[in-house]
């Protein structure tokens, strides 16, 4: 009887054995990573994810991910659908603990998600990195690296000092305002500009635009080409500027100023 029971202890000693890696038993661990967006503007948020996976043999323990933030983006919160994660310093931090191997794995595998803020233009390149109680014999795959670009944010665009809600580009294009009040700028070109309803102000861009008020009382402001701009039904207040500006009044008993005619 006292021999059977020390065959079954060291059976299930065994067993343990086999089912608990060692620090000096080998697993391979794979981190990949990606970023939500390749370009972003200065003030948006980035949505980094972190995968971390173990390719085996054995089971990783004390397994954990560490991500220093570059210089152009600032912490968020990141969080891991194993362990939690933490800043310390600029650097996020997060413990997985274990991962197991093979098909009858339960966990295997772990997913941070880390968000930053893009705080100055340039290229953010960010890396993370795994590490575990075990010896990892291929080193190459315990890094991911995504690298976004961050584009200063473009200034708000306004006309005398109200800001737009309609910003031409700098080709020639056609500029359509809605139904209620409008301030639309132009850009570059030579582009045509109609308003509707509402009390809209137009600023005119730097080619030779034409610009059509609408049924309100408009302000349209000429640039620097040769514009032409056209009152419409209500008093409306055209103003040249540097360029030979041609000044039409409408139905309204309109203003017109700065026009050559």
């Amino acid at each position: 009887m006292k021999r059977v029971l020390a065959v079954a202890v060291i059976a299930v000693l065994g067993i343990a054995a086999v089912s608990t890696a060692a620090p000096g038993d080998p697993t391979d661990l794979k981190v990949t990573k990606t970023a939500s967006a390749g370009t972003v503007s200065v003030g948006d948020t980035i949505a980094y994810t972190i995968k971390v996976e173990n390719l085996g043999p054995e089971t990783a323990t004390g397994v954990t991910v560490d991500d220093p933030l570059p210089q152009e983006v600032d912490y968020a919160s990141a969080t891991s659908t194993q362990g939690t994660c933490a800043l310390q310093g600029r650097k996020v931090v997060c413990p997985v603990g274990s991962l197991e191997a093979g098909p009858t794995a339960k966990v295997s595998s772990a997913t941070v998600t880390l968000n930053v803020v893009a705080r100055k233009a340039g290229t953010a390149t960010n890396t993370a990195s795994v590490s575990s109680n075990q010896k990892d014999p291929v080193a190459a795959n315990d890094s991911a690296t995504a690298t976004v670009t961050i584009l200063a944010k473009a200034p708000t665009a306004t006309c005398r000092g109200a800001r737009a809600t309609i910003v031409g580009t700098a080709g020639s294009e056609e500029l359509t305002g809605t139904g209620g009040r409008d301030v639309i700028v132009a850009r570059g070109d030579n582009d045509v500009v109609f308003s509707f309803a509402g009390r809209d102000l137009i600023c005119a861009g730097g080619g030779s635009d034409r610009v059509n008020a609408g049924t309100a009382a408009d302000r349209v402001f000429g640039n620097g080409g040769a514009d032409r701009l056209f009152g419409r039904g209500g008093p409306d207040r055209l103003f040249g500027n540097r360029g030979f500006d041609v000044c039409r009044g409408g139905a309204g008993l309109d203003v017109t100023r700065s026009c050559e005619r």
